[in-house]
């Protein structure tokens, strides 16, 4: 088997709120398959240069940019060259760490909204995330590391979120995509089929797949691949073998788990439980 070129550290740190996850990486060959996050993804690009698609909007990011990806936004990456690569560093706060932090920070009425450009050119800004990211991935004390965080998440907010002054509603969703949702949701640990699907969203197999598509931007199978290792992750975080993990959740054994783990995360669940703390 060829050596990778691609060093991905991806962590969970139960000190910082939500059992934040971290991420510190450099990208050569390495592809970001379409997926999303329930938590906002907050990066900083530091070399090279990463191509990507996020909802439909394609761009890339450069060193000195900082991208702020709101939580349920479908989003790909890949190296423009691969010979080149990308480095970037990314945070990943929950929403209710977001809310509470940008409470102090942009007091008032109004939903926080970081407006509709992803992608922010600011040197500084990104050097200040890199900086907090080297902290959070260092074995310092807990204080140090949350007040390493906290500082550059409140810069990224202080900058560029403010107050909307009107309710921002989210993107409705047809009825039938969210009774699959739902469905899914529940019954992840089983060995499901497309019709067992269709059938809890009431309608025909090839009306589901098209419409949930269309609506969350992934596959059926795609979307429960997520929810699949996002319980993983929390499993193999309070110390559950990784064999144990993948029957839990619904995957084949551990193998599966493994190859879906490397392909949407760039680490084995090995190395994500060894990183974390």
């Amino acid at each position: 088997m060829a050596k990778t070129r691609d060093r991905v550290r991806l962590w969970r740190d139960s000190s910082l709120p939500g059992g934040m996850e971290l991420l510190r990486a450099s990208c050569f060959d390495y592809r970001y398959p379409a997926h999303s996050h329930d938590e906002f993804v907050i990066a900083a690009f530091v070399r090279g240069a990463q191509r990507h698609r996020i909802a439909r909007y394609q761009g890339i990011a450069e060193p000195g940019t900082v991208m702020i990806i709101p939580p349920g936004e479908v989003h790909t990456g890949e190296a423009v060259e691969c010979d080149l690569g990308w480095d970037y560093c990314a945070f990943y706060p929950t929403v209710q760490f977001v809310d509470a932090l940008a409470a102090d920070i942009l007091p008032g009425r109004g939903n926080l909204d970081f407006g509709r450009d992803l992608l922010r050119q600011d040197t500084g800004l990104a050097e200040r995330l890199l900086q907090a990211s080297c902290a959070a991935s260092a074995w310092q004390a807990p204080l140090e590391r949350q007040c390493a965080v906290y500082e550059a998440l409140g810069n990224v907010i202080a900058r560029y979120g403010e107050r909307t002054g009107r309710s921002v509603k989210a993107a409705s969703r047809p009825a039938d995509v969210r009774r699959a949702q739902a469905f899914l949701a529940e019954q992840f640990h089983g060995h499901l089929s497309i019709d067992e699907v269709a059938s809890a969203a009431g309608i025909s197999q090839y009306h589901l797949m098209r419409s949930f598509r269309a609506t969350t931007g992934l596959s059926v199978h795609q979307f429960l691949t997520q929810i699949r290792l996002g319980h993983a992750k929390q499993l193999l975080a309070k110390g559950v073998s990784a064999a144990q993990t993948a029957t839990s959740v619904g995957f084949y054994d551990q193998s599966h788990l493994i190859n879906q783990f490397r392909r949407y995360f760039g680490v084995t669940p090995k190395q994500y439980t060894t990183a974390s703390r």
